[in-house]
């Protein structure tokens, strides 16, 4: 049986058919098959199917119904995230009805039996099950799943809410033409909650990855706020142009000023500059203003390009960092809001 690669770091192989999951005297059993039977064994053959010894029993309580083939199970009752005393079903609640869809409990650590023979019994597992779909009239999600908090609102035991919860390796929600992710839709909860405008930030939708909402922060509309950022280093730039044009001015007048001359009465001549006081003083004032002013203007301008080029550009695809390795465009590459 070839193995399937299994993508993440590090890098490793699962296998395909794990005959380990089987219990000593099972895989004794199959170890003595002729080649046909053990084909019928695992199902490849033209047997009744592949016998099960990679799926766990669920415990069962007394308020649920269960539909099972194999490891995939369908199980209709009331809120329970762990053992038959967890969840509001636990706690006896009313108004807690629960649909748990699940493939695959315990993931790859599943099994049927103990090496021993025993059958394994097993209660839902958030963590561990491989692929499930939740669905509870009464439930605290964000504490069965260990979410982080975000920023529009959380559940918890004090505060529950119906749920309908996706979890696996990967969620795929495909639409041929349109995905909306909408929210205050109703003008009360399912628990009884008047749901006002007063306070809109609980109807937001947070984007958390990494379960990690310590740098969560508002999106924005990229488009406003990229025109609004170019508008001002626009008007920046201008506002640059025309004091460099002052100074060209400035700087001709102070010229003229410092090596200016005036007509005698007599003998009609003019007379020679000051050297004295008009001289030096405009010399000074020429060489100030070219070192603090007309150099440093080519070092403002440098820094408006550059804080253009990493805030709201991406030449050719790439993006700048900041010193922490970060990238700075100001635009998500991922998401986008309204």
């Amino acid at each position: 049986m070839g193995d399937i690669k299994i993508k993440g770091s590090p890098t490793r192989f699962k296998i395909a058919l794990n005959l380990d999951l089987l219990p000593k005297f099972g895989r004794k059993l199959f170890d003595s098959l002729p080649i046909i039977q053990k084909a019928n064994y695992v199902g490849l053959g033209a047997g009744s199917g592949k016998q099960i010894f990679d799926a766990p029993s669920l415990a069962p309580t007394g308020d649920e119904h269960m539909m099972c083939k194999g490891n995939a199970n369908i199980i209709l009752g009331l809120d329970r995230p762990s053992n038959l005393f967890s969840g509001f079903g636990g706690l006896k609640n009313t108004h807690c009805a629960a649909i748990d869809i699940v493939a695959g409990r315990m993931g790859f650590r599943a099994k049927t039996s103990t090496p021993e023979g025993h059958g394994i019994n097993v209660d839902p597992n958030f963590k561990l099950d491989a692929a499930r779909i939740y669905i509870s009239q009464k439930s605290d999600p964000d504490g069965y799943f260990g979410l982080a908090e975000g920023k529009c609102g959380n559940t918890s035991k004090e505060s529950p809410r119906s749920t309908v919860a996706l979890k696996a390796d990967t969620v795929r929600l495909i639409a041929r033409e349109n995905i909306k992710l909408v929210t205050r839709t109703d003008a009360n909860n399912s628990q009884g909650g008047k749901l006002d405008g007063g306070y809109t930030g609980a109807f937001g939708i947070d984007l958390i990855a990494m379960n990690d909402d310590t740098e969560l922060q508002p999106l924005v509309k990229g488009d406003n706020l990229r025109n609004c950022l170019k508008g001002m280093m626009e008007s920046i730039h201008d506002l640059r142009e025309l004091f460099k044009n002052f100074v060209e001015y400035d700087r001709e007048l102070g010229i003229a000023m410092a090596f200016h001359t005036h007509i005698t009465e007599l003998p009609g001549k003019p007379t020679s500059v000051s050297f004295t006081n008009g001289m030096p003083a405009g010399v000074e004032a020429f060489i100030n203003k070219l070192t603090n002013v007309e150099l440093q203007l080519n070092s403002h301008m440098f820094k408006l390009t550059t804080l253009q080029r990493e805030y709201l550009t991406t030449p050719a695809g790439s993006e700048a960092t900041g010193q922490d390795g970060k990238g700075l465009y100001i635009l998500s590459k991922f998401n986008n809001t309204n």
